[in-house]
């Protein structure tokens, strides 16, 4: 099944009904090598996945240094 779809000057798509009935009321657009493809979505709850988000370890990406004071005042130090 395929559907022409006009996006209208602030961005939106309409959907056909059916379409709508069938993918739900929320969707997820991806982007793949052929185009785009709309694929159904869940609910998620905005500020559920915020405190997650920032209560979590962040990745590591090597050993952490720790900096002499000297060498931390100097980021904030105009060059000479």
């Amino acid at each position: 099944m395929q559907f022409r779809l006009k996006v209208d000057s602030k961005g939106r798509i309409y959907l056909p009904r059916e379409v709508r009935e069938e993918i739900g009321d929320f969707v997820i657009l991806e982007k793949s090598e052929e185009g785009f493809i709309l694929k159904p979505g869940e609910v998620t709850n905005f500020l559920e996945e915020f405190k997650r988000s920032i209560t979590s370890e962040p990745p590591r990406t090597g050993k952490p240094e720790n900096w002499p004071p000297s060498k931390m005042k100097a980021i904030w130090r105009p060059p000479s």
